[in-house]
């Protein structure tokens, strides 16, 4: 991808909020900001400084030769310390008499005391600044978006076509795993869930070794990553035949993620948006039993801004790429989630989730 414009876009950001210098320590910010793509991994040892002259990325040796090969012919200049990166990086900071350095707010404590303790000028942090720029999804991220989202969806019918009693938690997470990595997955975005009978109402569920049984929901939580970029959907279906009361859990759901979706457009705050469908759940009486926020941004992370929740004050803007997960989850009974995910536009979004919403009942 070409990063000429997101950096040009971080420095006019920089100015209007009086940063002399911006140093990148998030790897899926490196990831965004650089543009170098199958370089460095999740504990690479590695980060970034924009400046108005510059754009230096500072590694060590086990990612060099492969940052310069990708750095060729762009704005990015790698630089290989002899010491310490962050000694290095300071003492060239006060060469060219930098007196104020910005990091990240999530940068460990440890290692801000650090540069702080090198660097001569004030060193500051800021939180979600170019977390913040990631919102909006040029073209090609929202396509490998899709792409992600559709591989995921084809795992999803592989799923449920050897969905049988008999089969644990476990098998079946490791059937999308190995389905996902075979059809071109660089990885699963996330561990997947994989929660039957009493487990589905807890939302987050690991996996464990409980068999799936006659009568028993199951929630299938599952993301692809695609060029870099992450996928998250989620169904809920049913072993052999539904009784009333877990069709009347599965219509509110369903009914509380059309909602949402219908809600949906460039403009509406996050706090709107989970209104819209939270105020279906609670028309049907499971308001207190939808208990986490609508959904949340998708990218590089599979949890990014914007939030799509009570948190989420501020309008989402179009381009963004959010899901849609209204749940009900009944201790000692089960939960039923359904999860899209959706591209925000002006006047409405696209949904990028295809696999069937209808109760399925295996």
């Amino acid at each position: 991808m070409n990063t000429d414009a997101r950096i040009a876009a971080l420095r006019r950001r920089m100015i209007e909020g009086d940063l002399q210098s911006f140093l990148v320590t998030s790897i899926p910010n490196i990831r965004y900001i650089t543009g170098l793509e199958n370089v460095f991994d999740d504990g690479a040892n590695v980060v970034c400084l924009v400046t108005a002259e510059v754009a230096r990325v500072y590694t060590d040796s086990r990612y060099s030769e492969a940052a310069e090969e990708a750095a060729s012919g762009t704005g990015w200049v790698v630089k290989l310390p002899m010491e310490d990166l962050y000694v290095d990086l300071c003492s060239e900071l006060d060469d060219e008499k930098v007196d104020r350095l910005t990091m990240e707010a999530s940068v460990p404590y440890g290692r801000f005391r650090f540069v702080a303790e090198q660097f001569r000028g004030r060193v500051e942090v800021i939180e979600d600044f170019i977390e913040h720029q990631r919102q909006v999804k040029e073209t090609a991220e929202i396509e490998r978006i899709a792409a992600a989202a559709e591989l995921t969806d084809r795992a999803m019918e592989r799923v449920l076509s050897v969905l049988e009693p008999g089969l644990s938690e476990v098998e079946i997470g490791l059937e999308v795993e190995c389905f996902m990595r075979k059809n071109g997955a660089e990885e699963v975005a996330f561990a997947p869930i994989v929660a039957s009978g009493p487990n589905s109402s807890r939302p987050h569920a690991g996996l464990t070794d409980r068999v799936v049984g006659p009568g028993d929901f199951v929630t299938i939580d599952i993301g692809a990553r695609v060029g870099g970029y992450c996928a998250d959907m989620t169904r809920t279906v049913v072993i052999g035949a539904a009784n009333d009361r877990q069709r009347a859990v599965y219509e509110a759901v369903r009914e509380a993620n059309e909602a949402g979706i219908a809600a949906a457009r460039a403009g509406i705050s996050g706090v709107e948006l989970d209104l819209a469908a939270r105020e279906v759940l609670r028309e049907k009486g499971f308001a207190e039993q939808f208990t986490h926020g609508l959904g949340h941004g998708v990218g590089l992370n599979v949890h990014e801004l914007p939030h799509v929740s009570v948190r989420g004050r501020d309008p989402i803007r179009a381009g963004s790429v959010v899901t849609i997960e209204p749940g009900v989850y009944v201790p000692g009974f089960g939960g039923v989630r359904i999860e899209d995910l959706i591209v925000i536009e002006d006047g409405g979004c696209t949904v990028l989730s295809k696999s069937p919403k209808r109760l399925i009942e295996l």
